[in-house]
């Protein structure tokens, strides 16, 4: 099976990180007022733009890894399975993001079959690399995605918790491995 996985707050808990900065650096006040954009990658004021330009490559170098997510991701691998990382990360948003992504995955261990970035519209890079799953904490991909009849699941997060969905849900990496075996 081909298996979509998005990167921050699936893999890596990057909204923690980013909030440790927002609080620490981001001194405009626009940091908390669009906590939520911030959290989603979405700069919505010229402060905010100016705080991912100066502090997104540290926070992807910085972020933690999911627990038992490199473990599961290793047994699916070991399993058969394609590991398919697309991610919105990338040059147009974030400058570095591509070569601190990489470093990142490489100095974590994390295994993948091919990445793919600056994926705005994860539907169509699910269609365009014939993904069966994709693993996403973006509710709205998920159901766009799960439009398209292929199969989304949605990873909890701080930004989607409170989102109502008919996606299935899953709170952590060990709950994930065991809908992708049903699903396999």
């Amino acid at each position: 099976m081909k298996i979509g996985i998005d990167i921050d707050d699936v893999i890596t808990n990057t909204s923690e990180k980013i909030k440790e900065y927002l609080y620490k650096y981001e001194k405009s006040g626009d940091g908390i007022k669009f906590i939520v954009e911030v959290m989603r990658g979405e700069s919505p004021t010229q402060n905010i733009k100016n705080f991912f330009n100066e502090y997104m490559s540290e926070i992807f170098s910085f972020v933690t890894v999911k627990e038992n997510a490199k473990e599961v991701i290793d047994r699916l691998i070991n399993n058969g399975h394609e590991i398919i990382l697309i991610t919105s990360r990338g040059e147009e948003r974030f400058k570095n993001s591509r070569k601190t992504t990489l470093e990142y995955l490489r100095n974590h261990n994390i295994q993948y079959s091919q990445i793919i970035f600056d994926s705005l519209d994860k539907q169509i890079a699910c269609k365009e690399n014939s993904i069966d799953i994709m693993i996403d904490d973006s509710v709205k991909t998920c159901e766009l995605v799960n439009e398209s009849t292929i199969k989304a699941i949605v990873y909890t997060s701080e930004i989607n918790k409170n989102i109502l969905t008919k996606i299935k849900r899953v709170e952590n990496w060990l709950e994930l491995e065991k809908e992708i075996d049903k699903l396999n």
